[in-house]
């Protein structure tokens, strides 16, 4: 229950403001400068007595609430082209209108003409900006057909500069932002990477990190109107830069801005770029002008708390707020055998850069689908070349989503072009050929990044006698059991190559042909359908974040439920009459 005193703050006048900057930079309420005027002196007795009682805010949680943690949808009317005769001509509408416009500012000699060719199609292209997002940060696209277009595929398209803004509905009236992002690229038809005859599979698409954020997006505390005053929110601040700063060139600098006596603004602090959630978390786990002995009471009782599951993470949060004194009983907790309160223990030192979270949190990993997630997160923002090299050991689990979760982190780190190097080909996606002692296994991506990833082999692939694609790609064998890739284009020559008959050899081949990413996740897809590629094959298999730990209950093993852990986008052949994911070999 809030103080009754807290009821007695109002705004200050402008006076009192400036009195108030002056206590604050002298790190003190009194004396004051100048001629002391009765009503701030009222107003800063009562924030002395505030913090002095037993129910003053002893937590930054219990006086501000989060701002700026929903993600932010975006939107933009745009047009793909490059297509082989599937375009059409956009009605007469307000969305017809905005492309011209746009379409002028592009030097296109005859916009009409160009709108309404059969190789372009209108499009609406949707993004969503996440918590936190810096400028410039990549963010994906997803692209479809617009209803007012006659156009029927998008195969083969590539996004034309497009420019994205936050729609709403205000007084019963559309209204847009300024321009929050841009986007272009080729696009990833849905039909490359989900087996079906739907029209839809073919009238949409994805660009995995086709946009770019042209702002930052702020996030920080508001402060509940029961403490809005301009000493408690420069109070706060100060609390928060004590435990959280980063040096910016050669000034150290902390990441609380008391912009206002009702909002602080905070910056990203690197350890949690892309843990922002957490870093809030964290952030509001602060205590709030506690002395030492304070301190010392308070991880005595979160050393206790820690000890029980159902207190352990909130625990964990309050003891990486305090910072290396609250490491002490984290690392002991790190070695208990409750893997509940191993975890939240691990998890808690890898954001304090504590190399004895990394066996805990591999061994994770390894075990606890319900913590494999966080766990790998916590390890790719460990520094420590140790930590790399836990992520390295996972990509040797025979669990899919552990081997690709574990790539996916060391591709974050900053080291990732020695841990993980690649090959980029075509339209800007990636090909990498990671070692691996487990079974062979081919991945590829839709979201993020465009890339296929082999872990061990080389992986063969079987010459077929023939394999099409729907954009013109077709694969079979010749005599010295290679590969021999050709692709057909109404109106262009045709284009050859030849490859080894390996994962490798057949990505590259049709590189060399002019097929883009959406045509080699089409082909591997198809080649696993009809047996072609022997090894496992799976599309985005990543560890989901949302799972449930259960507490004292014997666990299904992954394997016994493994169609659960399965992409949702992965759907069985078509005619095969089965619902289990045809992708589980």
């Amino acid at each position: 229950m809030i103080n009754a005193n807290s009821a007695r703050f109002v705004r200050l006048g402008q006076s009192a403001l400036w009195g108030l900057l002056i206590v604050a930079s002298c790190g003190c309420l009194s004396p004051w400068m100048g001629k002391k005027d009765d009503a701030s002196e009222n107003e800063v007795a009562v924030v002395e007595e505030l913090f002095e009682s037993e129910n003053r805010p002893k937590l930054v949680r219990d006086a501000t609430v989060s701002m700026g943690m929903n993600p932010v949808k975006l939107e933009s009317i745009a047009i793909v082209n490059g297509l082989a005769g599937t375009g059409g001509i956009p009605e007469p509408s307000p969305q017809r209108d905005t492309i011209l416009s746009e379409l002028k500012t592009l030097n296109i000699n005859d916009p009409n003409q160009f709108l309404d060719s059969n190789q372009s199609a209108m499009v609406s292209v949707e993004a969503f900006l996440p918590p936190g997002i810096q400028k410039d940060d990549p963010i994906d696209l997803f692209v479809r057909i617009s209803t007012r277009s006659t156009a029927t595929s998008l195969r083969g398209g590539w996004l034309m500069p497009a420019r994205l803004q936050e729609v709403r509905l205000l007084n019963n009236q559309l209204r847009t932002s300024d321009m929050l992002a841009v986007g272009t690229g080729p696009v990833l038809i849905r039909s490359a990477y989900e087996a079906g005859d739907e029209k839809a599979l073919i009238r949409e698409g994805v660009i995995p990190s086709g946009g770019r954020s042209t702002k930052s997006r702020t996030v920080g505390l508001i402060i509940r109107p029961a403490f809005q005053h301009a000493f408690i929110s420069a109070q706060i601040a100060n609390d928060i830069n004590r435990r959280f700063f980063f040096f910016d060139g050669t000034n150290r600098r902390g990441i609380a801005n008391a912009k206002e006596d009702d909002f602080i603004e905070l910056s990203i602090h690197p350890t949690y770029h892309r843990n922002i959630p957490r870093m809030m978390s964290v952030v509001q786990s602060v205590a709030i002008k506690d002395s030492i002995d304070e301190r010392h009471v308070r991880i005595k009782d979160l050393t206790a708390r820690l000890t029980e599951p159902s207190t352990a993470a909130a625990a964990a949060l309050q003891l990486e707020a305090i910072g290396d004194e609250g490491a002490v009983p984290l690392r002991v907790a790190a070695t208990v055998a409750n893997p509940e309160i191993r975890f939240y223990a691990a998890e808690a030192l890898a954001y304090m850069d504590d190399v004895d979270a990394i066996d805990p949190l591999v061994e994770l990993a390894r075990t606890e689908p319900a913590f494999r997630y966080r766990s790998l997160l916590a390890l790719s923002i460990l520094e420590h070349r140790l930590a790399a090299e836990g992520l390295r050991e996972l990509m040797d689990e025979t669990s899919v989503e552990t081997r690709y979760g574990a790539f996916r982190n060391l591709r974050e780190r900053p080291d990732r072009e020695l841990l993980v190097p690649g090959t980029e080909l075509g339209d800007g996606f990636s090909f990498f050929h990671v070692a691996s002692k487990a079974e062979p296994l081919v991945v590829v991506s839709t979201l993020r990044y465009a890339e296929v990833v082999v872990f061990g082999g080389p992986v063969a692939i079987r010459p077929p006698k023939y394999l099409m694609a729907g954009s013109g790609i077709m694969v079979r064998g010749d005599d010295q059991g290679k590969l021999r890739i050709s692709r057909f284009q109404p109106g262009k020559p045709d284009a050859r190559s030849t490859g080894s008959a390996t994962v490798g050899g057949l990505i590259k081949g049709i590189a060399d042909v002019g097929g883009n990413y959406s045509d080699v996740v089409e082909v591997l897809r198809i080649a696993k359908e009809q047996g072609d590629l022997e090894a496992r094959f799976a599309i985005d298999p990543l560890p989901k974040t949302l799972r449930t730990y259960h507490r004292d209950t014997d666990e299904a093993s992954e394997e016994s439920s493994y169609a659960e852990l399965a992409p949702s986008n992965i759907d069985p052949p078509v005619g095969s009459g089965k619902k289990e994911a045809w992708w589980k070999f």
